[in-house]
């Protein structure tokens, strides 16, 4: 890691260095008097520079870096989550109130993504393979990694493209001229076999390591990556958005294929059962296991927060942030935090949270809870739930508990809570567990943005065998149930799901809980073609403090979101389309 912190923070000086400039065409190449091309493939160093170019142009676009959507995290524009709506500014507003503008969404460094950069490392990514063998002061096994490296990130941009844009002009070598540059978009079905190629090439490299070991390398790629591309690549695949005989949205006629396969082809939910399966046992074979430090209270927060020398071992790709954001955001609202909550935790992600025996808590129904004892509802549910979420009552650090909560006459009181414009009545606590002190201590925040660990393809597996069978299989109960089973909660009742349907349901909640906050929810209810879930109903709790000192909790409808079916794929950016090479826009954009 510190020696990709280099590369990131070099950055700069090495654009100066090698002399890369920004194109008019987003796969057009560089003029030559811009670009000495040579002198890159000159000394090894060039080349890993070149190479370090292409992940910031990955990791410009996720959480924790740069600007994108203003420090919020897509979650945030998810059933699951908001961001403080007195703060403008925070960008998944624009997807909750359909104000989402197209150049925005895709090419704008305060919006969701830059379509231009996934080109521009792809661009990368070709001339090193095609020209590091010229290297003379490197090793043929440095160059094989070197080029095995940029190949998995050419793999990574293809998949992040199509989990937003669906078939995408596809760019199979180095382009040298703007003429040759203008491709078209190819079928969604063409898109996800040439990401599985390009990772089966990759697994079949020399002198590319099975996982990353070293912990100066942590944010490099691996063969580990490119298994757990393949399984990823697939599901997608095999979703309902994509594996089905009717597009979303019947705008683009014949060329529907490019958001859709055009027929449902049930055997790619096997093929990603597979390539999971596959992924984890060569994985773990490697020496990667389910995180487990051997506390159900912290094991959940050691797998997304833990580096490995704390015990954390299921990571295959993650970025320790060089230039991280604003600890301020995730951190509660009012006094003496007086945190921003661009990521606040909505009512209806509470509620996806069983209790420790595996029932679900009634929240329809109000509360009212003993004297003095404002956590009163929340002690019985799963250890996760407190490593996610904040709540009225908890103690936040030593010294200091959160009080969320107006009186009992509806009067702002608490000083967390509506007193503070708090929105709502739960605070994000995922990525500051342990620095719930730190406007104290001022301890240094370095959260880890994950691109893959082991629970997310555990969880893959799970969806993928239960979409394939008619019914529940043993092996899905066992993936999720070894999830649970770290967190202390207990395995999923087979005598009460006993249907593929609520099963699905399981997998999908667990999906939350698990990957909650890491940006996945938001691709996962557009694959699921779930985008009612977005509207809501988003709820919230009413919590007020009685004069006997007891405390009340009641559910209410805070509000419902927009939502248009075709959010379900990005737009490409007009100022793209509008170059009129016949790049063809996803329907209603």
């Amino acid at each position: 890691m510190k020696k990709l912190i280099k590369y990131f923070i070099g950055l700069q000086f090495a654009l100066l260095v090698i002399g890369f400039s920004s194109c008019e065409n987003y796969l057009e190449f560089p003029p030559v008097l811009e670009f000495n091309e040579d002198s890159v493939f000159v000394k090894k160093a060039n080349v890993e520079k070149y190479l370090s170019q292409m992940y910031a142009y990955n990791f410009d676009q996720l959480p924790f870096a740069g600007n994108r959507l203003d420090r919020s995290m897509l979650d945030a524009a998810t059933d699951i989550g908001s961001a403080l709506y007195i703060q403008s500014a925070y960008g998944v507003h624009k997807f909750n109130k359909g104000s989402a503008l197209a150049e925005w969404i895709s090419n704008d460094t305060f919006g969701e993504d830059m379509f231009s950069y996934h080109y521009k490392a792809i661009r990368i990514g070709w001339k090193i393979i095609e020209r590091t063998d010229e290297v003379k002061d490197a090793t043929q096994a440095q160059k094989d990694r070197i080029k095995a490296d940029a190949k998995t990130l050419i793999a990574l941009h293809y998949f992040e493209l199509m989990k937003r844009y669906g078939g995408v002009p596809l760019v199979k070598k180095a382009y040298d001229s703007s003429a040759e540059s203008l491709v078209m978009r190819s079928p969604v079905e063409d898109v996800y076999k040439y990401i599985l190629q390009l990772c089966d090439e990759v697994i079949a490299a020399p002198n590319f390591p099975m996982i990353i070991t070293d912990r100066n390398e942590l944010g490099h790629t691996s063969k580990g990556l490119a298994f757990g591309l393949k399984a990823k690549a697939l599901l997608f695949a095999a979703s309902p958005l994509f594996n089905n005989d009717r597009p979303y949205m019947d705008n683009l006629g014949t060329n529907s294929n490019l958001i859709c396969l055009m027929k449902y082809d049930k055997e790619i939910w096997k093929q990603a059962a597979d390539a999971a399966k596959t992924a984890i046992d060569s994985c773990e074979t490697a020496g990667l296991a389910l995180t487990n430090i051997g506390d159900v209270d912290k094991n959940y927060t050691a797998a997304y927060l833990y580096s490995p020398s704390k015990g954390n071992t299921e990571l295959i790709m993650v970025y320790l942030a060089p230039f991280f954001g604003r600890k301020e955001n995730w951190l509660p609202r009012g006094l003496p935090i007086n945190g921003y909550s661009s990521n606040i935790p909505t009512f209806n992600y509470v509620e996806m949270f069983q209790k420790k025996d595996g029932t679900y808590r009634s929240w329809d129904t109000d509360t009212i809870t003993p004297v003095n004892d404002p956590t009163y509802p929340y002690k019985e549910l799963d250890p996760r739930f407190k490593q996610i979420i904040c709540y009225n009552g908890m103690e936040y650090y030593a010294g200091f508990t959160l009080e969320m909560h107006d009186d009992f006459a509806g009067n702002k009181l608490g000083k967390n809570g509506k007193f503070a414009s708090a929105q709502f009545a739960h605070y994000n606590h995922k990525y500051v567990v342990g620095f719930e002190d730190m406007m104290i201590t001022t301890k240094t925040w370095r959260p880890m943005t994950i691109v893959m660990r082991l629970t997310d393809l555990y969880l893959i597996e799970a969806e993928a065998l239960n979409e394939y069978n008619d019914a529940p299989t043993p092996d899905a109960f066992a993936r999720i149930d070894a999830i649970r089973a770290r967190s202390g909660m207990p395995p999923l009742d087979q005598t009460v799901i006993t249907t593929k349907e609520q099963m699905r349901k399981m997998i999908q909640n667990e999906r939350a809980i698990e990957l909650g906050w890491e940006d996945s929810r938001y691709f996962d209810l557009k694959r699921w073609k779930m985008g009612d879930n977005f509207k809501g109903p988003i709820y919230d709790l009413s919590v007020r403090k009685l004069a006997n000192n007891k405390y009340t909790y009641k559910k209410y409808i805070y509000e419902t979101r927009y939502w248009g079916n075709h959010y379900y794929l990005h737009p490409f950016p007009p100022s793209e389309v509008n170059k009129n090479y016949g790049l063809i826009q996803n329907p209603g954009w």
